[in-house]
């Protein structure tokens, strides 16, 4: 078994660099886990939201007495959610035998590596932090392996079927899964997200892949590229799945910096797995990405090399 060297992480000049482990195997990227896990706070609801300090602020911002858009956004009422057990529908896809499959697939591909193992530490890792249902899973900035990083968490996650295990995309500029996991979604995420928002009964379209145990809801690599995230259609989204049956949804987002998306999808989670890549991520812009996102919500950071 390989061993681990020092490596730097963070170049911000007049500051010291900051020594973070860097796996030393080449080849696909290595999880190493470098922040500790803090316990996931109970409650299954984790975007409520505190109206009376919203209120004030709104009032505070009004002017000549006319609501302001923030005081609207407090007075407006949220639709109601159904309760009940959504309707999932699965289409089956086997992973096709011919061509190479995609390298991101490290579990499936290598699953006695030293890099499927520290995803099964990752594991380990989370299901300590108090088992959260819903996890986001974000960078700093592009290129960094949150992809990587989400897919094989769930697969770790749902290993020879021991969870019920649902891999969700939300990155709508950059669809990602459908390549990975080689199939056309037959409905697409984003597509369903618009129509159970106004529709929640709707039943849910989802890929199976019964080889890896694991259900999938995809974007369509057809969709209108300059599309934006619908944070209350979202977060509709994620009560009714919580209410599916999964023990954990991982939800492959987009970067952190550049875009508010991130901010919108953790107040429908449990928590957030920031991935940086070494000799790539600064510190500087790790500390940004953590303090952008709600310091509680962040439950650990991992480190690919490069």
């Amino acid at each position: 078994m390989s061993m681990t060297k020092r490596g730097k992480f963070g170049d911000r000049p007049g500051e010291p660099d900051e020594e973070l482990e860097v796996a030393t195997r080449a080849g696909a990227p290595m999880p190493l886990v470098t922040q500790p896990m803090a316990a996931v706070r109970p409650g299954s609801l984790a975007r409520t939201v505190n109206l009376n300090a919203e209120a004030e602020r709104a009032v505070a911002l009004a002017e000549n007495g006319r609501p302001t858009l923030a005081m609207q956004s407090v007075i407006r009422a949220e639709p109601a959610v159904p309760t009940t057990a959504p309707e999932i529908g699965l289409t089956q896809h086997h992973l096709p035998e011919d061509g190479e499959p995609d390298p991101r697939l490290i579990l499936p591909l290598d699953p006695d590596s030293e890099r499927a193992a520290h995803f099964r530490v990752l594991r380990h890792h989370l299901l300590e932090a108090g088992r959260p249902q819903v996890v986001v899973v974000s960078s700093p900035g592009a290129g960094e392996g949150k992809t990587t990083t989400a897919v094989n968490l769930a697969l770790a996650l749902s290993e020879c079927g021991r969870a019920k295990v649902l891999l969700v995309e939300t990155h709508l500029r950059r669809p990602a899964l459908a390549s990975v996991f080689r199939f056309v979604p037959p409905w697409c995420f984003a597509e369903q997200l618009a129509a159970h928002r106004h529709q929640p009964l709707l039943p849910w379209g989802l890929v199976d892949i019964p080889q890896l145990w694991l259900h999938v809801a995809a974007v369509s690599p057809r969709v209108e590229q300059s599309q934006l995230l619908d944070a209350p259609a979202f977060a509709i989204a994620m009560e009714r799945l919580r209410l599916g049956g999964y023990d954990h949804i991982v939800v492959d987002a987009p970067p952190v910096s550049g875009t508010a998306e991130v901010n919108l999808l953790q107040d429908a989670a449990d928590g957030v797995v920031l991935v940086a890549r070494s000799q790539a991520t600064t510190a500087r812009q790790m500390r940004r990405a953590i303090e952008q996102i709600t310091p509680t919500k962040v439950i650990g950071t991992v480190l690919l090399e490069s």
